[in-house]
């Protein structure tokens, strides 16, 4: 059957498999390709063209969704969507916020097809064992990149600085939070070929390194916190899940520190503070909460924390005070039931999953919830990358109750008039977007246009990444 079911959607199983190759590719393209864009600008364009492609197919094939088939959810959906608009029409430059609302429509989009996808455990399986290749291949390109620097430098060098593809090693622990948990599934699921175990083995070893030597707190809290989880739900069962990812990555730590205590130490410059300092995230929390109360009802409008310029960042480092300070309480009430009754979902497929393949279970609940914890201590919903990642992770725990029987009934069914010219709506909105977006590329900084003066950062914090590495409109 399921080879059946593949040929009906071979647009989808390869956009799945190309996704894979680019996720790791595009960090190491950057390197490669010659441009002034950043790592961050040029991940945005990466993604806007992934995201329009899969809008595109979208347009006129329709996946299963994620449960929204009650009445009762689908009024609330539209009651969200009002609040939606509501809060973009509110907002000081529409435009702008509708724009982040057609970036976040276009990655559900994106997670809507690779969920169909991933129905289909030969795809699925392809997908995990490249993006366990690329990560490995970072890996192994990382490590030979920091001992030619430590070996080198004329003079002490920086090893927190040593990182390529992302414009923060903290960009790249956003990924990690997500990409480790499912190198676990290549190391441990029976069957795999010795060559992807040693890929996998190697993903995971130098991702304990990297995230040791940038002390990436967030994202450890988040991955020992997914474990524990993981742990207290599968009981026993997932011991050697959760050992093997404990040694595999305390590996990497171990060999690390050993690095640092006899070799790296007496080469490198002092720590920098930025890579201690918990970047007053509770001033951009308060700043967070001090926006929401000017338009409890409404927000400030998508994407407007970095209307507003502060001395820190373009984001508040927290997801959900930046939801709810740019979308208002209501829509934020209504995200947060969706979000949990849909988690809720997802925990009762993955436990049953659990029966037939407990590796995979093991590392979406724990993907899943160190997601969860990132999220309140990061930006992980504001990079291209992370954005993702997110995007795969949530296909990923759809495509467990994605029927497979009836998917190939409803492309056919579901390609009504109505449907499509709804679809191409959506489509000419991401266009809009994306058309808008390619007229800042070329500006000497790229910038949200506003047709106002662009906004001169305050002190040094010149970089402030949101939709462009220079957040401020």
């Amino acid at each position: 059957m399921n080879n059946r079911i593949t040929t009906h959607f071979p647009t989808g199983r390869w956009l799945a498999l190309a996704l894979a190759i680019l996720l790791w590719a595009v960090p190491v393209l950057h390197s490669a390709v010659p441009t002034k864009l950043g790592p961050h600008d040029f991940s945005r364009l990466i993604q806007l063209g992934i995201l329009l492609g899969a809008a595109g197919v979208w347009t006129l094939t329709s996946p299963p969704g994620p449960g929204w088939k009650e009445g009762a959810s689908r009024r609330l959906l539209a009651v969200l969507g009002v609040l939606v608009v509501a809060s973009c029409l509110h907002a000081a430059h529409p435009l702008v916020a509708a724009r982040e609302v057609a970036l976040f429509a276009g990655l559900l989009i994106l997670a809507l097809q690779l969920s169909r996808a991933f129905a289909v455990p030969g795809v699925r399986d392809r997908f995990l064992e490249l993006v366990a290749v690329g990560a490995a291949v970072y890996g192994v390109i990382w490590v030979l990149v920091m001992l030619v620097g430590a070996v080198s430098a004329p003079d002490l060098f920086a090893p927190w600085e040593i990182i390529f593809g992302f414009d923060n090693a903290r960009f790249l622990n956003h990924v990690q939070s997500m990409s480790l948990p499912l190198a676990g599934v290549v190391l441990l699921r029976p069957g795999t070929r010795r060559w992807l175990r040693v890929a996998a083995a190697i993903a995971l070893v130098t991702g304990g390194a990297i995230l040791t030597l940038y002390l990436a707190r967030a994202s450890i809290l988040a991955l020992l916190a997914g474990a524990l989880v993981t742990l207290a739900v599968f009981g026993r069962a997932s011991w050697r899940y959760a050992w093997t990812m404990t040694l595999t990555l305390g590996a990497g730590a171990l060999a690390m520190g050993l690095l640092w205590y006899f070799w790296f130490r007496y080469l490198s410059e002092p720590m920098t503070d930025g890579i201690l300092s918990p970047h007053f995230r509770g001033f951009l929390a308060g700043q967070a909460l001090d926006l929401f109360a000017t338009s409890p009802w409404l927000g400030v409008g998508p994407m407007h924390f970095t209307n507003t310029v502060n001395p820190i960042a373009g984001h508040p480092h927290d997801v959900y005070v930046q939801v709810l300070a740019e979308y208002g309480l209501p829509a934020t009430l209504l995200i947060a039931w969706f979000a949990v009754r849909f988690l809720k979902r997802a925990l009762e497929n993955v436990r049953r999953l659990a029966s037939a393949q407990l590796v995979l279970a093991c590392a979406l609940l724990t993907a899943t919830v160190a997601l969860l914890v990132d999220s309140g201590f990061s930006g992980n919903w504001v990079m291209p990358v992370s954005q993702m990642w997110i995007a795969v992770l949530i296909a990923l725990l759809m495509s467990l109750e994605t029927k497979a029987e009836a998917s190939a009934e409803a492309l056919a069914t579901r390609r009504s008039l109505p449907r499509v010219a709804w679809r191409a709506l959506v489509l000419s909105a991401m266009v809009t977007a994306t058309s808008l977006a390619l007229m800042e590329v070329p500006d000497d900084i790229p910038h949200i246009h506003t047709g106002e003066p662009m906004k001169k950062p305050i002190g040094n914090q010149f970089l402030s990444f949101r939709f462009w590495s220079y957040g401020w409109f």
